[in-house]
This record gives structure tokens, sequence and C-alpha cells, in this order.
């Protein structure tokens, strides 16, 4: 009997972690701050083809702080994110994971 729920407890978490790794993709933009928010932290990017992206877990303040880079706009940058559903309203989000400014690149996460 022990090991029956074992083993099924195995199964359901095998099964959950495939269901929640078919909703994130990595991505990339490069393009241009074109606005930036401190709440929540969303930098707001602009591609050479005129596509704006909203990109969220950009902390402005810490990266300056921190790392001596400091974001404002009309800077050109290079993001990786992740996109994902939000499951309690269902909105596409995009989540960042690295930054690069000039030379320097930060992993966020």
């Amino acid at each position: 009997m022990k090991n029956s729920i074992k083993k099924l407890v195995v199964m359901l978490a095998i099964g959950l972690s495939f269901a929640a790794a078919q909703s994130v993709s990595a991505e990339t933009v490069v393009g241009t701050i074109t606005e930036i928010a401190s709440e929540p932290s969303v930098v707001t990017i602009t591609s050479e083809d005129g596509s704006s992206i909203d990109i969220y877990g950009v902390k402005v303040d810490y990266l300056c702080n921190q790392y001596n880079i400091c974001l404002d706009e009309d800077v050109d940058v290079n993001v990786e994110y992740y996109e994902y559903v939000c499951l309690d309203d269902g909105t596409l989000k995009y989540k960042a994971t690295s930054i690069s400014v000039a030379e320097a690149t930060i992993d966020l996460r």
C-alpha cells in the first residue's frame, strides 16, 4: 500500500513538472529602452522593426547601485527573457533573465 502511494506521488510530480515546463520559452529582444516604470519593475523596449515589448523584472535601481549600469531611456539593450502565462488571469508576460548593455551582461535570475 505504501509503495503504491509513493509511486502515485512520484508520477503526479513528474506529470506536473512536464505541464509547467511546457508553458515557458526563452526569447531575446534587442532594441532601445523607450520607457521605464518602477512599479512594477517594467522596461519597455522598442526593437528596430518598431515593435515594443514590456519586460518585467528589470530593477533599474539595483542594476545602477550594484553593477554601475544605470539604465535610462534611449539606451540600447539586449534582454533575454521568458514568456509565461499568468495562472490567475491568463495574461501573457515577459520576465527578464539577463540584460546586456554595451560590454556588460548581468544575469538577473
